[in-house]
């Protein structure tokens, strides 16, 4: 394999892009086309934070170097970032494509679903800006700048801020920080930036430290330490969603959580889906608001808690007391051990006398003030009790008075005293049949409980006039639950409406319209042949995702009749690269003619439909 006679050395936290940045630069290449061939023989670059076919590049590198594919994984990709939170099956296929090649590579993660936060434009700190070019002579793109999320600089306290370079067009061009600087800065208040200035610190320790971290298989049982220790999960392993997102609307504060667009009034759906399987990816960011919340840092989050979660004591501390009438050591503190089980989450625990041979079992929650009284299940009456019950019958005191005095059901009693051949068995006595002593109890009143519901969801939309339809299913999901099953028609029309039947972007004409105005301007005036200006090409430009079907949607009415106003059809982009071929071919004196000007279009017309307009064009210079 051919080798690069050059090949520059990474700057601290550099991202990849960047490196290739200064390798376009230094070796003079005329072009961005030519050194992509170079690099990965494709004319279109790679991917900023995830690119692919490592292992060609370092290939390619002088061994002297030491560059392999792993060690720019590690240093100058966000790979180390992700990878605490990716199952095993998931990292280890993620790896072997970053190295190996794979086009689909984002679709391993759900990147796109996933990286909603990414920002439009690569970015940078002033303050990096200065001490690189004291240090290194020159700036560059630093890898921490770019993790979607991260506002201010982790090194210098600083806001970052908005290139001149859009991430769509990466894979096209080489672009080096120094001319690229822009002069806005955005300010945040005091709280905010504190905030964001510690979500950047997190960030910036796992890009140097999460590649030697384990998957998420290892995090997510820290999770489970630290969500019980902090009394968020309780002993079954039941975590309580609802106050998860409480403490983050305090903590955090609400203004902050806007901040991040995916976070409403506390009730952050991407936090919640942390918990409920291992396969499912989320955003680092969300992971970090959590993991802060509950350790302080991410690198006290991974350290592991030096607290141990509460002991499970559903019956209170021991020792137990002796419940068996009979023992001298009733209702005081004897029994130091109790063996316990769970039925469908209910603790059932059984309790034995070490001094008189006594069992019981208890079932539920029971404090330990509560021991000494309540309703217990006899599993061994003990030897004191037989003793003592054989000796009072031998002396014939009477079963009843036994019963009485001893806290026990008469049957009892006879069935001992048959066992042991004091009564015969004709003192067994036989149970009567069951009859009920009142009316089944009336089923609830259908409308009573309908009115009940509705006035119950009326108050909770009251309580939160902002809240959508997923958050208020948390604050009250009884009365969701029995209207959307009971009583739909009225739940839909007196609910907010859906996520999914109004999206995030639909309060966003203005913002789009402006983008899409910037996108179709700059397709116009692009240099070189002429590109068709299409639904797809605005969106791409614009940095919209799934463009056929925001920017066409009625939901941004100005938005739609802009695009459908500026788009053009096949032919008319046609025309207009004739138009182009045309004046280039006049500006540099050549002869025309119907077949070079076709060429020089890149036009494919079989049918030779535009001859004509060739010709009119032709002669209309």
């Amino acid at each position: 394999m051919k080798r690069l006679a050059f090949f520059p050395t990474p700057y601290p936290d550099e991202i990849l892009y960047s490196v290739l940045c200064r390798y376009h630069i230094r070796c003079g290449i005329p072009n961005a086309r030519q050194t992509n061939l170079t690099l990965w023989g494709s004319i279109y670059g790679k991917k900023l934070y995830l690119p692919d076919g490592l292992e060609d590049i370092a290939a390619q590198i002088p061994k002297e170097a030491g560059h392999t594919a792993e060690s720019i994984i590690r240093q100058n990709t966000i790979f180390p970032l992700l990878k605490p939170f990716l199952a095993q099956s998931r990292s280890d296929k993620l790896l072997s494509s970053m190295k190996t090649g794979n086009p689909n590579i984002y679709s391993i993660i759900g990147f796109p679903k996933v990286f909603t936060l990414q920002h439009r434009y690569l970015r940078y700190c002033l303050r990096c800006i200065d001490d690189d070019i004291k240090t290194y002579g020159e700036p560059y793109w630093h890898r921490i700048h770019q993790v979607p999320g991260v506002y201010i600089c982790p090194a210098h306290s600083e806001a970052t801020i908005d290139s001149a370079v859009e991430l769509n067009e990466l894979r096209r061009e080489y672009y080096p920080l120094l001319p690229m600087q822009k002069s806005t800065v955005q300010s945040f208040g005091q709280g905010i930036a504190d905030r964001l200035q510690a979500l950047s610190e997190d960030v910036a320790w796992l890009l140097f430290n999460g590649y030697e971290l384990g998957n998420y298989e290892n995090s997510n049982e820290l999770y489970d330490n630290w969500l019980r220790v902090k009394g968020y999960r309780d002993y079954h392993g039941k975590t309580s969603q609802k106050k998860v997102a409480q403490d983050l609307a305090d903590f955090y504060g609400l203004e902050f959580l806007a901040l991040l667009g995916e976070c409403n009034y506390g009730i952050c759906t991407k936090i919640k889906r942390i918990f409920h399987t291992k396969e499912s990816f989320q955003h680092p960011l969300y992971h970090l608001l959590l993991i802060r919340l509950l350790s302080g840092s991410a690198e006290r989050f991974f350290a592991g808690s030096q607290e141990k979660p509460p002991e499970y004591l559903p019956f209170g501390e021991p020792p137990y007391p002796c419940r068996n009438y009979v023992c001298e050591y009733h209702l005081q503190d004897v029994i130091a051990e109790v063996r316990i089980r769970r039925v469908h989450a209910t603790p059932y625990a059984t309790f034995s006398c070490p001094h008189c041979g006594y069992a019981y079992n208890r079932k539920g929650n029971v404090p330990k003030e509560q021991q000494y009284t309540g309703q217990i299940r006899t599993v061994d009456y003990g030897w004191r009790w037989e003793r003592t019950v054989k000796s009072l019958l031998i002396a014939g005191e009477s079963p009843y008075r036994v019963a009485r005095d001893f806290h026990c059901d008469v049957r009892t009693i006879l069935e001992f005293g048959i066992k042991l051949n004091i009564f015969p068995p004709e003192r067994q006595i036989k149970s009567s049949p069951y009859i009920p002593v009142a009316e089944p109890q009336e089923k609830p009143n259908l409308m009573a409980q309908r009115n009940q519901y509705r006035l119950r969801w009326q108050a909770a939309i009251a309580a939160n006039p902002m809240a959508r339809r997923t958050e208020l299913r948390i604050i009250d999901s009884k009365a969701q639950q029995w209207l959307s099953k009971h009583d739909w028609d009225w739940y839909d029309q007196n609910s907010p409406p859906s996520k999914k039947a109004v999206p995030m972007w639909a309060d966003s004409d203005d913002v789009y319209l402006e983008r899409v105005k910037t996108a179709v301007q700059q397709i116009r005036d692009s240099p070189g042949k002429p590109g068709h200006i299409s639904v797809s090409a605005i969106g791409r430009k614009a940095g919209i995702t799934k463009p056929a079907m925001r920017l066409m949607s009625d939901m941004l009415p100005k938005t739609k009749a802009y695009v459908t106003a500026n788009i053009e059809t096949l032919e008319e982009w046609q025309k207009r690269k004739i138009k182009w071929a045309v004046q280039q071919m006049r500006e540099r004196g050549e002869v025309m003619t119907v077949y070079k000007i076709r060429h020089a279009a890149r036009i494919e017309d079989r049918g030779r439909k535009l001859d004509s307009f060739i010709i009119e064009s032709m002669e209309g210079f």
